[in-house]
């Protein structure tokens, strides 16, 4: 049996606690009270690694040491990693993201650059509502399946719907580029590569096209995936699905059910563009628009 001095064991048993203390990950401050980890701070407190955030009646920010920043909603609530928070109540900006990702109800937020800000938020049980300020935002399902790209002074709604769900319905133009027939959803913008017999027919015209995920083929470098088509149907000016009034006007109303016929489906996830698009998305839960970051 190995054995150790007195003052080499202390040494030792002092090493193990200090390695066993959680890594230091920000700071967070706020006008007034919040919570974390439970306890009740006061202005200002030290952010490390897995610490969940309860903002208080007023908007806490948070400076990552990574440079990432965020500023939750009053009565917000998410579990913050150094390159992630796990968004579960309420809303949030973010800013210089970076490398940095907000993730709820199974699906990721990514900032496609340091310029690009947006604000995520929760509407009811099932409903994640994504609007980009500046720059762009990309949404990801639980596979890392594309579901969306989010300009610049735009907003979607995302409903994840069944886990294994590989459907997919889309509406574009169709085009031909070297052989392989391609689509960019309107409400979406993902672009995909469609297979199925007779598209040659529908290229140049719009259609909405049904089908399930080919996962054992590999796209085209300008798309994200291979859609086997099972139907594409020509659509008429202002039918269902084209991404105009009738979509927006699904992801608009707070708290109401995405109408299954006038919105995109791709990975398990019903989406729709929001009512008014970002104006719309100045408050997610009816609070007080968040405050923008202080550079």
């Amino acid at each position: 049996m190995r054995s150790f001095t007195l003052p080499m064991a202390v040494a030792v048993a002092t090493l193990g606690v200090a390695g066993a203390a959680p890594r230091v990950i920000g700071t967070v401050t706020a006008g007034g009270a919040f919570r974390l980890n439970g306890d009740t701070v006061l202005a200002n407190g030290t952010v490390t690694e897995g610490a969940v955030l309860d903002a208080g009646s007023g908007a806490s920010s948070v400076r990552f040491t990574g440079g990432a920043r965020l500023v939750l909603g009053a009565g917000s609530r998410g579990k913050l990693f150094s390159d992630r928070i796990l968004l579960e109540k309420g809303e949030t900006r973010l800013d210089n993201g970076s490398g940095f990702r907000v993730e709820a109800l199974g699906l990721a937020v990514h900032a496609d650059g340091a310029i690009s800000t947006g604000r995520i938020g929760l509407v009811g049980r099932n409903r994640l509502r994504v609007a980009a300020l500046t720059g762009s935002l990309r949404v990801l399902n639980t596979r890392g399946v594309l579901v969306g790209n989010i300009a610049a002074g735009s907003a979607l709604a995302f409903e994840p719907q069944a886990p294994a769900a590989t459907g997919i319905r889309i509406t574009g133009t169709l085009t031909q580029q070297n052989g392989h027939f391609l689509l960019t959803d309107q409400v979406t913008h993902v672009t995909m590569e469609i297979t199925g017999p007779g598209l040659s027919a529908h290229v140049g015209h719009v259609v909405q096209v049904t089908g399930t995920v080919n996962a054992s083929a590999t796209p085209v470098a300008e798309a994200s995936q291979v859609v086997a088509a099972t139907s594409v149907k020509t659509v008429t000016a202002g039918g269902p699905g084209t991404g105009g009034a009738a979509a927006a006007g699904a992801g608009g109303a707070s708290g109401a059910a995405i109408g299954v016929t006038t919105v995109a489906v791709i990975g398990g996830v019903a989406v729709a563009a929001t009512l008014g698009g970002l104006a719309a998305s100045g408050t997610f839960s009816g609070q007080s628009p968040l405050p923008s970051e202080s550079r």
